[in-house]
């Protein structure tokens, strides 16, 4: 497969009957003639109609109306001069420290995007705009920057390494951070996002980061020997989120290069695929970008952007 190395009611009435006696009546006089108590017409009792539920508030901004939207996939139609794609760090899940959530997490959160973005921009990409998911907001329809994923939070990066054990940043193991060298037309570009990159982590976390930038076979040594973190991307072939969540994050997926696995993620997508509704569909890939970039920490996005590939 040809890729784009780029480097998600019913109100309950409670009717509290209160019941009671009302006082007696005065006994009547002797000469008085007790009144005729009229009977008093009574109105049945009305059901009380069933309020309709809310719909539900999803996080983030609307990009896309979902009434533009096919019922199927892909929902939305693909401009190959403008391609949406995702540029991101993936961890090495399975090699310690980064089998542990709470360094992924720390690493998450120690990652600035608006200056990494301020990187990519300086280096041509132009449209780079931050993200903590990993779909394209053009793609999802709804721009989930900051309110799903991990955001920037300095403190909260160092509390989650502190939680992992590693309160004395002495013991916390070298980190490697590997990167290509990029296309001829832009070769600087992944090294400068991949050096500011090791500078936070420096800075905010107290790590030693080494930098490793391969000039070629970079895929070979991704899928072979990753190291700890490695820097990949994904462009649309198709305009759906099908396309980067179920082909890159699936665990069956030839493409799911981390090898992250996690079967409520895998249903989510899957139902997804078989529903034709987008507010239902939209409302499934929003959890399941929750659970990927933000419960389970599997990789950190660091820009949606748009490129021109044929």
């Amino acid at each position: 497969m040809s890729r784009l190395p780029l480097l998600i009611v019913l109100a309950v009435l409670v009717l509290a009957a209160a019941s009671g006696c009302a006082p007696a009546a005065p006994p009547a006089s002797p000469s008085e003639a007790p009144p005729t108590a009229l009977p008093q017409p009574t109105s049945p009792p009305q059901p009380t109609a069933p309020s309709a539920p809310s719909p539900v508030a999803l996080p983030g901004v609307e990009v896309i109306p979902l009434e533009s939207m096919d019922t199927t996939i892909p929902w939305l139609p693909l401009d190959t001069t403008a391609r949406p794609s995702t540029y991101f760090y993936l961890f090495n899940l399975s090699r310690q420290p980064f089998s542990n959530v709470l360094v992924r997490e720390a690493f998450a959160a120690a990652t600035d995007r608006d200056s990494l973005v301020a990187v990519a921009q300086d280096h041509g990409a132009a449209n780079a705009a931050p993200a903590t998911t990993v779909t394209p907001s053009q793609t999802l329809g709804r721009d989930l920057f900051g309110e799903v994923g991990v955001p920037f939070n300095p403190a909260r990066a160092r509390q989650a390494l502190d939680d992992a054990g590693y309160t004395d940043r002495n013991s916390f193991p070298p980190v490697t951070l590997l990167t290509s060298l990029g296309q001829a037309a832009n070769p600087t570009f992944n090294t400068a996002i991949a050096e500011k990159m090791a500078e936070m982590w420096r800075l905010y976390l107290g790590v030693d980061v080494t930098v490793e930038v391969l000039e070629s076979k970079y895929f070979n040594r991704i899928t072979n020997d990753p190291g700890d973190v490695f820097s990949w991307g994904w462009g649309a072939d198709y305009n759906d989120p099908d396309d980067f969540l179920h082909l890159v994050f699936h665990s069956r997926s030839e493409n799911n290069i981390n090898h992250f696995s996690l079967a409520e993620f895998d249903a989510l997508v899957d139902q997804a695929a078989t529903i034709q509704d987008p507010a239902e569909r939209q409302a499934l890939y929003v959890e399941a970008e929750r659970l990927l970039t933000e419960e389970s920490v599997a990789l950190i996005p660091v820009f949606h952007s748009t490129v021109n590939v044929p």
